[in-house]
């Protein structure tokens, strides 16, 4: 089980440059990937995706990637003399319109978009991803043992709540057959004190105790909810996504409680069952981060 929080980092260097990546990730419905790397390698952001995609099924996963050169043996920074031209000249217009006798300084031209064009890597991309791909699999493997670890912290929170619901529910299951008699026998006692002994129709009170019986009956829903944390606790032990699996049986779960606190008024139940709908919150919070 994998938590959908997690951060690693990656470094490769060799003796012309140094990169680094780092990845950091949060819950998300999907696998929503965001790539920030220098612009000359934007063609790279793909396979990058690709690879983070092989082993991440769910989260908004950020990846930066920055790239120090050591030497200038692969830098190629190129001057867009022309456009740094229009843009002194479109200073230098706007400078008298608004009379503001500005001195216009290099940093001030070069400074502006696409004056200064960094095509490092553009002629030997492929060469650049063999290089980003080391950094890349190590930031991965830090990333996912993380989500890792959390996971397992998750699994045991879930686990010890699950003990806690199967505890809770021992309580239910042993008072629900004295409250189903006590509501049999009001029920009856009611009869007997509003309806003449020769005018019962034995019968008929027969008839509406059974389905009385059957109505307020909650053996279903506590043999259902067995079988959900049953469920439960076998998901929380498999490999892969299994976020959207726990999200559906804890709404099931979480129905199954709902039922049993409409057919009861019995107060010891009651209190059961707010205390399962407490303990199937926290659950569900914690299920929205597991991947």
């Amino acid at each position: 089980m994998h938590s959908m929080t997690g951060y690693g980092m990656g470094v490769y260097s060799n003796d012309e440059m140094s990169i680094k990546i780092e990845m950091k990730s949060v819950n998300n419905r999907y696998c929503d990937i965001a790539i920030r790397l220098p612009r000359n390698l934007i063609s790279l952001e793909d396979k990058i995706k690709r690879i983070i995609k092989s082993k991440v099924n769910r989260g908004k996963v950020d990846v930066f990637i920055n790239i120090d050169y050591i030497n200038s043996t692969n830098v190629n920074i190129i001057v867009n003399t022309a456009l740094a031209e229009e843009y002194y000249n479109a200073l230098t217009k706007l400078n008298e319109q608004l009379n503001l006798n500005g001195k216009i300084s290099l940093k001030d031209i070069y400074s502006m978009q696409g004056v200064l064009v960094n095509q490092s890597g553009e002629e030997n991309v492929d060469e650049y991803f063999l290089l980003i791909e080391k950094a890349l699999n190590q930031a991965l493997d830090n990333f996912l043992n993380m989500r890792s670890i959390e996971g397992e912290n998750l699994k045991k929170d879930f686990s010890e709540k699950i003990k806690n619901i199967c505890e809770i529910m021992e309580v239910i299951k042993e008072r629900a057959p004295l409250t189903l008699e006590e509501n049999i026998k009001k029920l009856k006692d009611t009869i007997e004190q509003n309806v003449e002994v020769d005018k019962l129709d034995i019968s008929r009170l027969s008839t509406e105790v059974a389905i009385m019986s059957d109505k307020l009956s909650i053996d279903e829903e506590i043999t259902r909810i067995k079988l959900h944390l049953e469920q439960f606790s076998d998901i929380i032990n498999l490999d892969g996504a299994i976020g959207r699996k726990l999200d559906f049986l804890i709404q099931e779960l979480n129905r199954e409680v709902n039922t049993i606190g409409s057919k009861t008024t019995d107060i010891t139940i009651l209190n059961s069952v707010v205390n399962l709908k407490s303990e199937i919150e926290k659950i569900r919070e914690q299920i929205q981060n597991i991947e």
